[in-house]
Formats: C-alpha cells, sequence, structure tokens
C-alpha cells in the first residue's frame, strides 16, 4: 500500500511566508508556522524545503490583481514557484488567492483579535485558507 502523504500550502511574502499542511487523507488543513523569509528567494527555497516532511504537492497563492491580470507581486510569486518546484522535485500548484488576505483578516477581527495578534497569525491562516481551497476542489 503507498504511503499517504501531506500537501504543504504556502502563502508567498517578501518578508513572512505563512505555512500550513494537509492532515493524510487530505481534507483538512492546518496552520503549521511562519517563517521570515531569507534575503534571496534562493535562501527562501533553502527554508522551505526543510518543511516537507511527507509532502508530495505544494500549492502556493498565487496574488492576482482583481482583474485576474498579474502584478509586480505575481511575477515575484512565480520566479519563486519555479525555484521551489525544481529545488524540492515536487508538483507545485499556483492557486488563485485573490482576497484571501483580507477574509482571514476579517475572521480574526471579527474573532475580537487584537491588530497585533492578527499580524502574528495572518501569514498562517492565509495559507490554511488557500490550502483548504484547494483541497476542497479535489474529487473526493
Amino acid at each position: 500500500m503507498a504511503k499517504k502523504t501531506r500537501v504543504l500550502g504556502i502563502d508567498f511574502g517578501m518578508k513572512r511566508i505563512g505555512l500550513a499542511r494537509s492532515d493524510l487523507s487530505r481534507m483538512i488543513a492546518s496552520p503549521l508556522k511562519t517563517i521570515l523569509a531569507a534575503k534571496t528567494l534562493e535562501g527562501t527555497v533553502d527554508l522551505i524545503l526543510k518543511e516537507l516532511d511527507e509532502v508530495d504537492t505544494i500549492v502556493m497563492g498565487l496574488p492576482l490583481l482583481l482583474s485576474g491580470k498579474d502584478s509586480e507581486t505575481t511575477t515575484t510569486v512565480r520566479k519563486f514557484a519555479t525555484l521551489l518546484e525544481e529545488a524540492s522535485g515536487l508538483p507545485l500548484i499556483l492557486w488563485d488567492e485573490r482576497l484571501t488576505s483580507k477574509q482571514v483578516e476579517r475572521l480574526l477581527m471579527e474573532d475580537k483579535m487584537s491588530r497585533k495578534k492578527r499580524a502574528a497569525h495572518v501569514d498562517t491562516m492565509s495559507a490554511t485558507l488557500i490550502l483548504q481551497n484547494y483541497l476542497d476542489s479535489l474529487p473526493i
């Protein structure tokens, strides 16, 4: 029987990267951690490679403009995704993340969380939401 593995979700940022991971059944996404980005994209790839235990697929948020077009950030994310996919040897799926951060911010505000605490959680929660949206799209 094949070993069950997880999916890693990434909310990429130039300063902080939120990580989330699926359960082995690939049904539920859970926050994993926030890591600080390295000075270079390659350095940040090295940091994420350390988080790939039991992972066979990576899903990374793609920050498109509301119009669906690429932004400057989208170009950086695409470059980073290519570097990470090549270094990891794993398939990497870019997932439309439009409005994800706003949705997470609203959820945390509804939970009466202070601005400081929201800042500490928004990256991992965004990664979790990106990953959960991807998992929900998979056939059962």
